[in-house]
């Protein structure tokens, strides 16, 4: 309540109230996040694998030549089961999520629940305000528009600011005498005087109006002077809510039996209280003005007046009533005075924001509460709508009717219950698939609809997938839908502390460009954690390997203490410094990546794991073992069982185990340097090279290197380990696996990058002015069934 008086009675109380029930739904909690499913969804796996190669090694260990004791076998079969599972996994993404939110911090993304980053990254669907995050949320009175001497009827007379000035070209001083003076009575604008000057504070509507029409009206002290005036007092006011849409002062002294009104509001809404209502050719000429000017983008306001005589004035001037159905006094016959022509301009750098979400395959929707002809012209400026649609649009039969969805379209579709259901008549389904599908502004919309597009989207969006939507917020009543939705984005500046409680994440500059930037950083860090867990279950093929190696009569090549020392002494740190990799060239031209239909740790993954870099480990290893350690291949020959080994044999026993421990570790940097691109060519093969820009990555292949040196040099290591010294030639001839793997990761991305790069640049169609064109699959075509060879990347319709 900001001013005036009123009578309540009070009906509920605490969380029975309507701000009761939002706090209620705040305080709930939360789904899971995409996050906790993705990791969820991978310890399921690792525990199925981790199992079946415990119960494969006891076997293994049990079968095995060499006698082992009861407790060698439960301790070798216990590591080979642990040695599956990635134990950087947990720091890497508390990590991960930390270095993100830090970068989105600075870009004025204040992330106030971390697994936010991640699900922030899977977005597919952004909903957002347009005043304040889209535009500026700077007011302008850019067009006042006033009927002609002889009517409305005879056409309206637009006046405008003069291009560069600022200031309106008046020439008949009259015609905007009434527009002016209404407009500075009905206007819920605070002014007071700051070192001589007026100061306006307020709604940014109401002050753009009171600053253009104290211009028209005479410049500073107009306020002043006007309000001063006896017969200008205000007696009575219904102040602007959302269900009415206008707000109506009263003036005038009652003493002389003689007072006015004034009616300020949404057009559609002040009109039908007017006599041009009445009047058909009028109200063309109106409409016909208020297109024009919502054409330019402008939000149109109507402001009319009627006298009251002493009939209409209620006993003593007690004035009440907050609508028509109530008021003591006529709300009708009021005479049309004028159009405001308002600009919100939009923020810098927002067209360019929303074509970079576009490409990245992120749907951006406009949800205001102004005129569907404004929000049309806004959208079409910053690139969220545009006059060519896609082929797919065009063979839809009424697209046009989807393009833009008023509230009052909604009304009829809202859910019965608190959420869509299984059970939602066939027509609603097809309804809302077709909106969620091609709808990019939704206008007229209240804070109630704002929820029901989210659960919309979410239920019935991606092909019926349902889409991971963002929405932004700023008021109490945003709450309930920025709890909705996966992400919810609360404004930093305009917003509510309920807003902010309800929300994920804070804009601290309200600024749309800046939520962009962190849907970027969002996927960097899944995709430098999925490329963490990569690279960590490369290893696990060539590390449990040896134990059926065994079976086959060859000489023990890995022992447990060596396997602890590669998974925890070097690629637990390897897999932590992932977090700190900068992005690909082309990582905002893919479409986000779907939880549901792809997870963080899917099938592709481990085929590239487990079934292409692993067995590139273990081949490169068992290559060394036999041809790069001195006397094992000889060993292996003379068909001895370890059993009957000499301390000779033993030696060259622990010299192979040392070859292939070294060999897999200079694997495992050429998997690490391999997973930290997946198309992109790390060396410049035949393309831009993303190079080794992570530097605390670097460090760890030092580390690995140096440790992997000690640990065969260094005499209490070797006690440890079970390694020994190795000739200068086996130390060098395993870097051959490094580089082999490293080629052969070169040429599947080159593959990859001539499978999927149609020779057309990826970014936005020049023809339908930045219409978001994904590119075609030729994968499919070029490779056929050996089309999962290039592993990412193949766009997916949603």
């Amino acid at each position: 309540v900001l001013k005036g008086n009123a009578a309540c009675i009070v009906h509920a109380t605490g969380d029975s109230t309507f701000l009761g029930k939002i706090a209620q739904g705040i305080k709930s909690s939360r789904v899971k996040s995409t996050l906790e499913y993705q990791i969820e969804h991978f310890i399921h796996i690792i525990a199925v694998v981790a199992i079946i190669v415990g119960a494969l090694s006891l076997v293994a260990n049990l079968m095995s030549p060499i006698k082992r004791s009861a407790a060698e076998v439960l301790q070798n079969s216990a590591a080979a089961l642990f040695a599956q599972v990635p134990e950087g996994l947990l720091p890497t993404v508390t990590i991960s999520l930390m270095i993100a939110s830090e970068q989105m911090a600075k870009k004025y993304v204040l992330v106030r629940k971390i697994d936010a980053v991640e699900t922030l990254g899977c977005v597919s669907v952004f909903c957002s305000d347009k005043t304040g995050t889209l535009t500026k949320g700077e007011m302008t009175v850019q067009d006042l528009a006033v009927p002609l001497p002889g009517g409305p009827a005879e056409g309206l007379k637009v006046y405008n600011r003069e291009p560069g000035a600022n200031v309106f070209t008046i020439k008949e001083e009259n015609m905007l005498g009434d527009v002016a003076l209404c407009g500075i009575l009905n206007n819920a604008a605070n002014f007071r005087i700051e070192n001589g000057a007026e100061a306006f504070t307020g709604s940014p509507t109401e002050v753009a109006i009171l600053r253009a029409c104290v211009q028209v009206h005479g410049g500073p002290g107009a306020v002043r002077n006007i309000k001063s005036k006896l017969e200008n007092d205000n007696v009575f006011e219904i102040p602007f809510n959302s269900e009415n849409k206008w707000m109506l002062t009263i003036h005038g002294q009652p003493s002389r039996s003689h007072m006015f009104a004034v009616l300020k509001g949404a057009p559609d809404r002040v009109l039908k209280f007017c006599t041009v209502a009445k009047d058909g050719a009028a109200m063309a000429q109106i409409e016909t003005t208020m297109s024009d000017l919502m054409s330019q983008a402008r939000r149109v306001l109507c402001i009319a007046k009627r006298s009251l005589g002493p009939s209409e004035i209620p006993d003593g001037a007690k004035f009440e009533g907050t609508g028509p159905d109530d008021c003591n006094f006529p709300m009708k016959d009021f005479e049309f005075v004028g159009l405001y022509g308002i600009e919100d301009p939009p923020k810098e750098g927002v067209a360019e924001a929303v074509v970079k979400a576009q490409k990245a395959g992120v749907k951006v929707v406009m949800v205001t509460g102004d005129h569907p002809d404004t929000a049309r012209a806004i959208a079409g400026r910053i690139n969220i709508l545009k006059d060519s649609y896609d082929d797919e649009g065009e063979q839809l039969q009424g697209y046009a009717e989807f393009a833009v969805i008023t509230g009052a379209m909604l009304e009829s579709r809202v859910p019965k219950s608190d959420n869509f259901t299984d059970d939602e008549p066939d027509e609603l389904v097809q309804w809302w698939k077709k909106a969620t599908q091609h709808t990019r502004v939704f206008a007229r919309v209240s804070p109630i609809h704002k929820q029901v597009i989210v659960q919309a989207y979410q239920k019935y969006g991606y092909g019926g997938i349902g889409d991971v939507c963002a929405m932004t917020g700023d008021g109490v009543n945003d709450a309930p839908a920025l709890k909705q939705a996966e992400v919810g984005v609360a404004m930093g500046i305009r917003g509510t502390e309920v807003a902010k409680d309800a929300a994920d994440i804070v804009l601290q500059d309200d600024n749309f460009a800046s939520i962009v930037d962190g849907i970027e950083q969002g996927r960097l860090s899944s995709e430098n954690l999925q490329k963490s867990i990569m690279y960590t279950l490369c290893s696990k093929i060539p590390q449990v390997a040896p134990t059926f190696g065994e079976l086959f009569g060859l000489p023990q090549a890995l022992t447990v203490a060596q396997v602890l020392l590669i998974d925890i002494g070097t690629d637990i740190w390897t897999a932590i410094a992932y977090a700190l990799q900068t992005a690909e060239s082309k990582l905002m031209e893919r479409r986000p990546r779907h939880p549901v239909k792809e997870k963080l740790v899917n099938g592709k993954v481990l085929l590239y794991s487990y079934g292409y870099i692993g067995q590139l480990q273990m081949l490169c290893c068992w290559a060394a073992f036999f041809y790069a350690a001195p006397g094992i291949l000889s060993l292996y020959r003379s068909g001895k069982s370890p059993n009957d080994y000499s301390k000779e044999d033993e030696l060259t026993d622990t010299q192979g185990m040392s070859v292939y421990y070294w060999t897999l570790v200079l694997g495992q940097i050429a998997a690490a340097i391999s997973t930290t691109t997946k198309m992109q060519s790390v060396f410049g093969c035949c393309g831009v090279p993303y190079g080794l820009p992570n530097t605390m990555l670097n460090y760890m292949f030092i580390g690995e290197v140096v440790l992997g040196i000690v640990a065969i040099y260094f005499g209490p290591m070797q006690v440890w380990f079970d390694t020994a010294s190795l000739p200068l030639s086996s130390i060098l001839l395993p870097i051959a696996a490094f580089v082999f793997i490293c080629l052969v990761e070169e040429i599947r991305k080159l593959i990859c990058r001539m499978c999927f790069d149609d020779g057309q640049s990826s970014g936005v169609d020049a023809v339908s002015g930045g219409r978001n064109k994904p590119k075609v699959p030729v994968a499919a075509l070029k490779l056929g069934p050996w089309s999962c060879f290039c592993l990412w990347d193949k766009p997916q319709a949603s």
